[in-house]
């Protein structure tokens, strides 16, 4: 009998827990009201939250990963790629293109979501004048501050995330630099510092010739576009 009262006491505290988990926060723009200064507020929301969305869809995130080869003087050396979320080898061009594009997005788009809270307060000092329209439309006044926490929560985790690709990024770029330089004797030992520091915990993969030769391609067509885009990562602006 102990068990049992000790496991029916326990079922409504777990169910109360589960009711407290947080739901993701989804905007659906009504129709508008009529009222200029509370449909600006609709507009608005609905302009950030799709522009938050549209955000977070276009990021690729990217790893390095590493393979070991033998150099043409008997030296183990270690070759490293970049690969997507989805395992594709991608170009560090594109991949650091994108966090160019990605930090002054974000940036601009944090600015913006500034902009909600005047407008909250605007809005809802508008509503009695909606008159019976304000039972209906009052939920969408406190849509305003959510849409502002979700976005800046958001928006700042992807760029912290970027932020790191975008220094290994940086760090790949050094490392090649180094090991190709044959005038510096030390250029070896200070890629390989590059590799244990900056590239800690670098996963080890296997690569096939096949599979080197198309991710080559794929290296080279994503420079490519990086590059015809006219963006260069040597020439970046340091956005850290």
């Amino acid at each position: 009998m102990a068990c049992l009262f000790a496991m029916t006491s326990v079922m409504p505290v777990q169910a109360k827990k589960e009711k407290k988990e947080k739901k993701a926060f989804e905007w659906k723009m009504p129709e508008l009201s009529g009222n200029a200064d509370f449909d600006k507020y609709l507009l608005t929301c609905d302009t950030l939250y799709n522009r938050i969305n549209t955000y977070r869809d276009s990021v690729v995130f990217y790893h390095v990963v590493k393979y070991p080869e033998v150099d043409a003087l008997g030296d183990t050396i270690y070759q490293l790629k970049v690969q997507d979320q989805y395992g594709n080898y991608r170009g560090t061009g594109l991949a650091a293109m994108q966090y160019a594009n990605l930090a002054l997005q974000g940036t601009s788009l944090l600015a913006d979501l500034v902009s909600i809270t005047a407008e909250t307060a605007s809005a809802t000092a508008t509503l009695p004048s909606l008159g019976l329209k304000a039972l209906s439309y009052g939920k969408y006044v406190k849509a305003g501050p959510k849409i502002v926490s979700m976005g800046t929560s958001e928006i700042k985790a992807i760029m912290d995330s970027v932020k790191i690709q975008r220094k290994q990024i940086r760090a790949v770029r050094q490392y090649y630099k180094l090991i190709e330089d044959k005038e510096n004797p030390n250029a070896k030992a200070d890629a390989k510092k590059i590799l244990e520091v900056q590239l800690e915990n670098v996963p080890e993969v296997a690569l096939t010739e096949d599979e080197k030769k198309k991710a080559a391609e794929q290296e080279a067509a994503d420079n490519a576009l990086a590059k015809n885009s006219g963006y260069n990562p040597d020439d970046e602006v340091d956005l850290d």
